[in-house]
């Protein structure tokens, strides 16, 4: 158990490095923002409690809005993403086995598409949040709706290579 709190320790560390570092001055067109540390989140334990899931996701994206001068955005986008995995990632990653619990959930512990799914509501939750609250309205829709849907693939994407170029295949 203290391997597992361990890792997820020092993913949460070099995510965030990695996200405030390089990633948030990334800007492709204005509109491409990529996030890669939603991966933290969506790596904890299955097993891992609701308010504590909630808690460390809304801690989370309160660390990333200090390096940001963002005050709430992140901190909001990781709830809400925290609160979609509640609802509907559990039940995307345990879907054979409701009991199951898995220590880690990568492309390794649960199937390859299984996990891409999962990757992908929980990016889109992430994105969609995070664009709504930076529009701050339904005007110019279409714009944000693209934004959204780009900052989506590209943490997606960002989420996939770092599961095959990082994790061991170890159960």
């Amino acid at each position: 158990m203290s391997k597992l709190i361990i890792n997820n320790v020092l993913r949460f560390l070099l995510l965030i490095v990695l996200q405030v570092m390089i990633l948030n001055y990334v800007y492709l067109g204005g509109y491409v923002i990529p996030f890669i540390y939603i991966l933290a989140i969506m790596m904890l334990p299955t097993r891992y409690g609701n308010i504590p899931l909630l808690l460390t996701a809304f801690a989370l994206g309160m660390l990333i809005d200090v390096f940001c001068n963002i005050p709430g955005f992140h901190a909001f986008c990781c709830t809400m993403m925290a609160f979609a995995r509640i609802i509907i990632g559990n039940r995307m990653l345990t879907r054979d086995d409701p009991d199951a619990v898995i220590d880690t959930p990568s492309i390794f512990s649960v199937p390859f598409q299984t996990f891409a799914s999962y990757a992908f509501v929980m990016s889109l939750v992430f994105c969609f949040a995070y664009g709504m609250v930076e529009a701050f309205s339904f005007g110019n829709f279409g714009m944000t709706f693209l934004a959204i849907l780009i900052n989506t693939l590209t943490s997606w994407t960002l989420v996939m290579l770092s599961q095959m170029l990082i994790t061991s295949k170890k159960k």
